[in-house]
């Protein structure tokens, strides 16, 4: 009869131990799912906070660019006013004399 005890016990611990080694393959195949999760949530997040950055950096260039540009407008249309005056002083500046010269 003990022969026929061990070897139940013997059967029960190897029950027990290929359960024990199913219940750790679903819970490493959980872990490992999880993991791919929360690595999918990183990189949403990651490529969420480029595209944030990058559209900020956009916008900040742009504001730049049009800052600059009206600056360069402003400097050509200052000297334009000054071609114009310099213009009209040349014009109100000719004499009689200048006329009949040519």
């Amino acid at each position: 009869m003990a022969t026929i005890d061990t070897i139940k016990e013997i059967r029960s611990a190897e029950k027990k131990a290929v359960e024990i080694v199913e219940t750790a393959k679903i819970n490493a195949e959980q872990m490992k799912k999880d993991a791919i999760d929360k690595g999918k949530e990183i990189i949403t997040e990651a490529i969420s906070e480029g595209e944030s950055i990058y559209a900020e950096l956009i916008s900040e260039l742009e504001q730049k660019a049009k800052k600059d540009a009206e600056e360069i407008v402003e400097k050509e249309k200052n000297k334009i006013k000054q071609m114009v005056s310099l213009g009209k002083t040349k014009i109100l500046s000719i004499t009689l004399d200048d006329v009949f010269e040519f």
